[in-house]
Parts: structure tokens; sequence; C-alpha cells
């Protein structure tokens, strides 16, 4: 199981809320070095700490565990997915049409 990846996740999302460590740590109610920590894998977060920072950044716990669940590609998959629908129908019809072609490509 890849804990590390825990902290990788809530840096990369507070990062594109454009949010600090110390907005997150206010946010969370947790102090900011243990936000550091967290994000260098130095600490693994507690459940209710983990939901704390879900809930601050706005994104799902399986967001932020991704990659130490065994569903790590569907989550991706759905986080891509809603990423590609909030875009405009004619880029979201260019991506689809490279992606089939991809999976046809990948079956042979």
């Amino acid at each position: 199981m890849n804990m590390d990846s825990i902290g990788k996740y809530i840096r990369e999302y507070r990062v594109a809320k454009g949010m600090t460590q110390e907005a997150l740590a206010e946010a969370a109610d947790i102090a900011p070095s243990y936000v550091s920590m967290i994000e260098r894998a130095e600490k693994t977060p507690a459940l209710e700490t983990l939901i704390d920072i879900a809930n601050a950044l706005e994104v799902s716990a399986d967001m932020l565990l991704c990659e130490t669940l065994k569903c790590e590609l569907k989550i991706k998959s759905n986080v891509m997915l809603d990423n590609i629908s909030e875009l405009p129908r004619r880029e979201q019809e260019r991506i689809f049409a490279v992606m089939k072609t991809m999976i046809e490509e990948a079956k042979h």
C-alpha cells in the first residue's frame, strides 16, 4: 500500500485550489506544520483528519486515497470523466475520439 501518495494528492489538490499550507491547516483545523509533514509523507493523517482535509479541499476522500485503494484506476477514470464533462462539447468529442482510437489500438 502506498501511503506516501496521500500527501502527494493533498498537495496536488491544495495547489490546484490556490491554497497555502496555512490556509488548508486553518480550514481543516490542524497545525500548518502537520500539513507539511503529511505532504512530505512523514505523517499519515488519522481518518478524522483526512476527512477534515478532504472537506477543506472540497474533494472526496477516495480522491486522496486513490493510489492506496484497489480501485485506483476506476477512481482516476471517474475524476477524468468529471474533468472532461466540464469542457465545451467540441473538446469533449475530440478527447473521446482520441480515447476511442487509443482503446482500439490497445486491443490489437
